[in-house]
């Protein structure tokens, strides 16, 4: 195995492991959602951690951890006096109040 395999599988990894945490840790928050009549949540990504979170493997792997809700990253105003400036969320949706 090179390096760069080694490289990138660790990396792999690392992204398919904060991808379960994130699984297990974001339920209970959808389930208070939910709770509160919402269809979905707005989650920030911090910079630490964008690399990670905007991954499509991290999408991905979230999604399939996460049955029948849908993740996605998005770009929302970070002001109302500069709409052009924007920031990265990631989405979480799971349907409207009519299906």
């Amino acid at each position: 195995m090179t390096l760069k395999d080694k490289l990138l599988k660790e990396s792999r990894n690392t992204i398919e492991d904060y991808a379960l945490r994130f699984a297990c840790n974001i339920e209970p928050k959808l389930a208070e959602e939910a709770r509160n009549g919402r269809t979905e949540c707005l989650i920030g990504i911090n910079n630490e951690h964008k690399h990670i979170l905007t991954s499509s493997l991290f999408i991905s792997a979230v999604n399939e951890l996460l049955e029948g809700v849908k993740v996605e990253v998005i770009q929302i105003s970070t002001s109302t006096l500069f709409p052009s400036i924007k920031k990265d969320v990631l989405q979480v949706s799971w349907g409207d109040l009519s299906d």
